[in-house]
């Protein structure tokens, strides 16, 4: 009765695997890719792009940012610093920008109390741009000189009215890279990126590190005023764009853009803490705490039969045969080998096409990744659920802000 539990479980997680891995690579290559080379066709009136950068303490890791934006090649651009750092971030900007007038700092106003603190800071800058496109990026972010030339090119060609990038994920420490695959792999897998480009689909997502958006048409919209209480902003923003019957571009930009998202442990878990549990029943507008409940249990219950489960029923299905030296658990040890195979096989290429880390790592990333990654989703969701909130930054969210 035990093994038959555990093929059932191994076939399902199987399946999923082989799902996920035709979805995700069928994303990718109906995904348009965004190329350094220039138009043929130059454009004729260039628009001004108003980049919004918030800044809070920032100052380990901006440089990069502020240095890869002076280089851009777009002839019309004016950079807004949103800060809100006790630490040296304006210093390190300024030691950059030197004299270059494109640049501005204005300081982050207090924060209201139904209010996240990033959507805040954009709106405000947003009040003071003057560009025709708006362009929302994060502080962790760096470019090749042509992205913002490209990306507005694309932009206009294709008629769109918000754009945002899929970017290489850059991951050095040991924790970034055994960790860092799983929930980015998930947010892959779990939004059909092909159907976000098709005016036609309700399919709605953006990458919050790049958003570029008509200055218009985000006022047109309310601005992220409309959606000022959620925590995964970037993806309201796009469903708030496209169901409103605006044009909606997701672009794979990883040759041009990187982005490192995290660097330490603690990051990693404070994060993901904020995002993974809080930002899905927010999207879905799940309120009710059995529902939740039930969806702490169900998250639970798959990430260890698609991560865990595998490994573990490999080993001990070996250890008990050793000892016993029974054909069934010889059988049940050579399909949990294949199992973990074919997961390996799909993180991998997955984490090679999107340039998620090193794929090497994915046999790591699988257990040990998966054990904390568990842990991540369930501080998330004890804390969401017990009403304590998410903290990010010295701030703490809820789903409370949501209903503000």
């Amino acid at each position: 009765m035990f093994n038959l539990i555990l093929y059932i479980l191994l076939t399902l997680s199987l399946v999923v695997w082989i799902g996920y891995f035709i979805v995700v690579t069928y994303n990718y290559y109906k995904m348009p890719h965004l190329s350094k080379n220039p138009p043929r066709k130059p454009l004729k009136n260039i628009p001004l792009v108003s980049i919004v950068i918030p800044t809070r303490n920032e100052a380990r890791r901006i440089s990069k940012c502020i240095q890869t934006l002076k280089s851009q090649t777009h002839p019309k651009l004016e950079i807004i610093i949103v800060d809100d750092s006790t630490d040296n971030t304006l210093e390190v900007i300024k030691s950059i920008a030197g004299n270059d007038k494109r640049f501005k700092i204005i300081k982050q106003e207090i924060l209201p109390q139904d209010w996240v603190g990033k959507p805040f800071a954009l709106q405000q800058g947003s009040k003071t741009a003057e560009g025709e496109w708006l362009l929302f990026i994060d502080a962790d972010t760096y470019y090749d000189p042509v992205l913002i030339e490209r990306v507005t090119e694309f932009a206009l060609k294709n008629k769109l009215d918000m754009l945002s990038l899929a970017p290489r994920h850059v991951c050095k420490s040991f924790w970034e890279k055994i960790i860092q695959p799983i929930p980015l792999g998930a947010i892959l897998a779990a939004s059909p990126l092909a159907k976000v480009n098709d005016p036609k689909s309700k399919v709605a997502h953006a990458s919050g590190p790049f958003i570029m958006i008509k200055h218009s048409i985000f006022d047109k919209v309310g601005g992220y005023q409309t959606i000022k209480g959620h925590i995964a902003d970037d993806i309201e923003l796009a469903k708030l764009i496209k169901t409103s019957g605006f044009r909606l571009g997701f672009v794979d930009a990883q040759s041009m853009m990187s982005l490192r998202m995290y660097e330490k442990f603690s990051e990693i878990w404070e994060g993901w803490s904020k995002n993974s549990f809080l930002g899905f029943v927010q999207k879905r507008e799940i309120k009710p705490k059995f529902l939740q409940i039930l969806i702490l249990i169900v998250g639970l219950f798959a990430m260890f039969d698609l991560l865990i489960l595998p490994f573990s029923s490999m080993v001990s299905s070996l250890l008990i045969f050793l000892i016993l030296r029974s054909l069934p658990w010889m059988y049940l040890l050579l399909f949990a080998f294949l199992t973990w195979l074919v997961s390996i096989f799909a993180l991998a290429y997955t984490q090679r096409i999107h340039h998620i880390g090193k794929a090497r790592y994915s046999p790591l990333t699988l257990f040990i990744g998966g054990i904390i990654v568990m842990g991540i989703f369930a501080n998330s969701a004890f804390k969401t659920i017990s009403e304590r909130g998410v903290t990010w930054k010295d701030r703490t969210y809820s789903t409370g802000k949501s209903d503000n």
